[in-house]
């Protein structure tokens, strides 16, 4: 898995975040869609939202955000 980056913002109770990429993936889901738009962040949410603890509409929004993260690029190729 990529390294994922994680805001300042969602590190209030840690000096530095742990190494754990689920963990960080769990932080940013629980404020996502606040944090955590951008197309590689989506991706991992997505590829992972089975092994995160994300309530149903979340699920939806990431998923929303993953298609138009792909229609966007699909449209960038053509």
């Amino acid at each position: 898995m990529e390294p994922i980056n994680i805001p300042r913002e969602l590190l209030w109770d840690y000096e530095q975040p742990p190494d754990d990429p689920l963990w960080r993936l769990q932080r940013i889901a629980d404020f996502f869609p606040m944090f955590g738009r951008d197309r590689e962040t989506v991706m991992a949410l997505w590829k992972n939202i089975e092994r995160l603890r994300v309530d149903h509409p979340t699920k939806i929004l990431i998923e929303e955000y993953k298609k138009a993260w792909e229609e966007r690029n699909e449209k960038n190729k053509g």
